[in-house]
């Protein structure tokens, strides 16, 4: 009884000092990722500054008279989500693909830049649902917010980060790379923040298409033919 005591005390021991461990290198990556997405979304905003967006569904306070074209409750949103949301996925990432593939070798670097690519989907997807539900809009919001712009965005920064990600894994130690994925984050923040903040017009067709048809009837061809002709004879008679 008294070694299995003393194997747990260890036990826990070890434990409280892996997470007394962790807890700079977090604090840092917390830093870094919030003051990278914050730096982004501002610079996005003063490209923006000209552009009067229809879309924008948050108010626009601004702290300063001198920067009447900054949005800072948008930036504390953007703040807000990096700081709850990204900072614990990208960590926990970074960790587990370190522990997963160690070292510096070429075929080991191939995984983890594949796993992130593999990964990125789910930190898109979760962000863009963070900052939808932040600005106070709802879940169905947010699904078609992910919808629509996740896939394009996973796109643009599969022709990013994966060199940015053979730099990070190839030369820079673990606990400093959200510096450099910072720094190379706040250039990509600036893309995010654009789309992040952008709401998709979604229209409600005045009348029924042809195209509309062929789609809702599955691809049969009677249904849509004779749906079709409704819609011409229609027509024909409000001419």
């Amino acid at each position: 009884m008294a070694v299995s005591s003393a194997n747990a005390t260890k036990a826990v021991i070890r434990t409280q000092q892996g997470w007394r461990r962790l807890i700079k290198p977090y604090l840092f990556s917390t830093l870094a990722i919030g003051t990278s997405v914050t730096l982004g979304d501002f610079i996005c905003q003063y490209l923006e500054r000209h552009k009067h967006r229809k879309e924008d569904v948050i108010p626009r306070t601004s702290l300063s008279s001198a920067l009447p074209w900054w949005n800072s409750e948008r930036s504390l949103i953007m703040c807000t989500s990096a700081v709850v949301v990204s900072t614990p996925w990208n960590f926990t990432i970074q960790r587990t693909v370190e522990r997963l593939f160690p070292g510096k070798q070429s075929k080991q670097i191939a995984k983890k830049m594949l796993t992130n690519i593999l990964l990125a989907p789910i930190g898109i997807s979760l962000m863009f649902t963070t900052i939808t539900l932040l600005k106070g809009q709802s879940i169905g919001e947010a699904k078609i917010k992910v919808k629509t712009d996740m896939p394009k965005t996973f796109l643009t920064g599969s022709c990013y980060w994966p060199f940015v990600s053979f730099i990070n894994f190839r030369f820079v130690p673990l606990d400093y790379r959200p510096f450099l994925g910072s720094l190379a984050g706040a250039i990509w923040n600036i893309y995010i923040s654009s789309v992040a903040n952008t709401t998709a017009d979604i229209e409600q067709p005045s009348e029924i298409t042809l195209t509309n048809l062929i789609s809702e009837t599955g691809g049969t061809t009677i249904p849509t033919l004779e749906k079709a002709w409704d819609i011409l004879d229609q027509n024909k008679k409000d001419l």
